[in-house]
């Protein structure tokens, strides 16, 4: 069964970046996927966070397609994932 995951979410509208992370740490090691999702990792290799750039752009009116790279990712249920996309887009309108 999958786990709730606490997350820090910073959306910075001047550059349309959303920063997800469950540590305040650096990386120790990146990678990006196809989509431009930078998943960021932890020295001992779990994932500590991700950076959507071009968040508004690219996924607001796909964000259950991000929710579901994110649960997937983080391995935490879906529903728990769209709150999280969900609360950075209602963040960007304000």
């Amino acid at each position: 069964m999958a786990n709730s995951v606490v997350f820090n979410v910073t959306y910075d509208a001047r550059t349309d970046v959303l920063y997800i992370s469950t540590k305040r740490e650096a990386a120790a090691r990146a990678t990006e996927d196809e989509y431009g999702i930078v998943w960021r990792y932890g020295p001992d290799g779990t994932l500590i966070g991700a950076t959507v750039v071009d968040f508004v752009e690219l996924w607001s009116d796909k964000g259950e397609a991000l929710a579901a790279k994110i649960a997937d990712h983080f391995g935490i249920p879906e529903p728990q994932a769209l709150i999280v996309v969900e609360h950075a887009l209602e963040d960007r309108a304000h």
